[in-house]
């Protein structure tokens, strides 16, 4: 009777509470200035998210199968040594400053890892075969999401916001300019003529009518 297969769902509230720091502490941003030049690629918050929520359902489905298959699920504590030591300790060893994530890793990850595994030799679960093809499987989880994010940036397709029209690359083109209509000069002479009079008209002083002066006498 397995009577310490309840130790795997420790795995998933060590792999929660493991998120959490790292999204805290900025894992993204650290990423992105550390490994994302030394690996080709680049990190998003929501490559990020996808990533970690896979490990949570990873270990959920790993405590659900239980020692029904000792491989798989041990496959989780692996994974938590090999993101400790490589993903965490090693960076911060030759960086001046503690990555994220590196608190849980330690404290949590590398202990609950060692657990796991006790609990499976304790139940006769464990053998030279299931141990190494635990690491095995724990190391391609964990190169997986990386392995996707370098495919992306080298063969995959950006999400583009459609535009009202199709996009070109070339210059839209130029509306023509209304060319002035040229004035006839039959015109021009005529509104001269025009202004002329009315110009004559308001400068033309009035007269009188003699016919009137004569009635005013």
């Amino acid at each position: 009777m397995d009577t310490n297969s309840w130790v795997l769902w420790i795995g998933v509230i060590a792999a929660v509470i493991h998120v959490f720091e790292e999204y805290a502490l900025g894992w993204v941003a650290w990423a992105n200035e550390e490994l994302g030049p030394r690996l080709g690629v680049e990190f998003t918050e929501t490559d990020f998210m996808l990533t970690n929520v896979g490990l949570v359902f990873v270990a959920l489905a790993a405590a659900a199968i239980g020692w029904w298959a000792p491989a798989v699920s041990l496959a989780v504590p692996a994974l938590f040594i090999i993101n400790a030591v490589f993903f965490h300790m090693l960076p911060t060893a030759r960086s001046e400053r503690i990555t994220p994530g590196t608190i849980s890793a330690v404290l949590i990850y590398l202990p609950v890892g060692a657990w796991m595994f006790w609990a499976a030799g304790a139940d006769d679960q464990l053998t030279f075969g299931g141990f190494t093809l635990a690491f095995v499987l724990g190391a391609f989880l964990m190169a997986w999401p990386i392995v996707m994010l370098y495919l992306k940036s080298r063969i995959g397709w950006e999400v583009t916001t459609m535009t009202a029209g199709p996009a070109t690359d070339e210059p839209a083109a130029e509306q023509p300019v209304a060319e002035e209509q040229p004035v006839a000069e039959a015109d021009l002479e005529e509104d001269d003529t025009v202004l002329l009079s009315q110009d004559a008209a308001v400068e033309a002083p009035e007269t009188e009518d003699p016919t009137t002066e004569l009635r005013r006498d």
